[in-house]
């Protein structure tokens, strides 16, 4: 089973990404957008596959840690590669024009993550308000109990209110996640159709 990062829980999201930092791995640079993705399961036609954009511009991942530790172990230096692997077959792809390909087919990631970032922008802030509420109704002293108790409330509903916007996000991010596969897939096979694919095992 493959689970887009952004539908995970937020501890399960930190779990992984603490999981490739602890391994040594960067992190991809939007991994909001993402696209790393956990499997339990491992079929005979999953595809598998890694994307670096030239530089550290950006990255995507579906697939295991090892496949992640193996398309890093491929690449030179920063360029830009695509690394799949179906079954027990992995290729890399270097060819501009197909990369190019792969660079308009993450455009609507690319936008969906920059939403996920700032949603997250606004829940930090509103913990932060949330925090300082918090502080000032256990404090005796504090005077406007009262006042404090409708600001946690209406706190509260921006909460709900971006939770929403969060579940709206991920449900989102699952279906583009369910696109992105699909044109991946055929991208890949016309490559390798062409002679653009490198096999690597």
């Amino acid at each position: 089973m493959t689970q887009p990062l952004a539908t995970l829980s937020c501890t399960r999201r930190a779990a992984v990404a603490a999981a490739m930092a602890a391994a040594g791995l960067a992190v991809p640079a939007f991994v909001a957008v993402a696209a790393v993705a956990v499997h339990d399961e491992e079929s005979a036609d999953r595809l598998s596959y890694a994307y670096f954009g030239q530089g550290d511009q950006s990255s995507l991942m579906s697939g295991s840690m090892d496949d992640w530790r193996g398309a890093k172990a491929l690449r030179v230096g920063k360029e830009a590669m695509l690394y799949v692997r179906q079954g027990g077959t992995a290729y890399v792809i270097r060819d501009v024009s197909t990369l190019r390909r792969v660079d308009a087919l993450l455009e609507p990631q690319q936008v969906l993550g920059r939403k996920q970032g700032e949603l997250g922008r606004r829940q930090g802030e509103l913990g932060k308000e949330q925090g300082r509420l918090g502080r000032m109704r256990a404090n005796p002293s504090a005077r406007g109990q009262g006042e404090l108790g409708r600001q946690q409330a209406a706190l509260g509903a921006r909460q709900a209110a971006l939770g929403k916007e969060q579940a709206m996000l991920g449900r989102e991010q699952a279906r583009l996640t369910i696109e992105l596969n699909a044109k991946l897939r055929t991208l890949v096979a016309e490559a390798i159709a062409r002679g653009e694919a490198q096999r690597v095992n």
